[in-house]
């Protein structure tokens, strides 16, 4: 009996530091990919949603053909919104990566990291 119980405890012990050893899912990044179709010289808008005090969007690879490409922090409302504007006439494609940290409780750091590729092809 003290042989079964000390296997019960053994095997309870390993299970407990394999499960300890695992990877936490939740601190890998997510990668996701837009195509978005836009006429040339035309605005476009991505609300990439709300965020805490520690938590923030910035454009990680910027885009190569644009007016404007920029990433706006709104600290009133937490919201942030990234903006995009073809270079003047321009026709063809463009690529923007933004980069959302989330995750922050205001003492710990940001452990939910979001990529967004917005891929644009601006036509006539």
């Amino acid at each position: 009996m003290k042989n079964i119980f000390g296997l019960l405890i053994i095997l309870f012990g390993l299970t407990f530091y394999i499960q300890s050893c695992k990877k936490d899912s939740s601190s890998q990044p997510i990668y996701q990919s837009i195509t978005q179709k836009i006429k040339a010289n035309q605005p476009y808008q991505f609300d990439l949603g709300n965020f805490g005090d520690e938590e923030a969007a910035s454009i990680s690879k910027q885009a190569t053909n644009f007016s404007v490409s920029s990433v706006d922090n709104d600290i009133n409302t937490g919201r942030a919104i990234y903006k995009y504007l073809p270079a003047t006439n321009f026709i063809g494609k463009d690529e923007v990566e933004i980069k959302s940290a989330r995750g922050s409780n205001g003492t710990t750091p940001n452990n939910k990291l979001i990529y967004t590729t917005i891929k644009f092809i601006i036509t006539n």
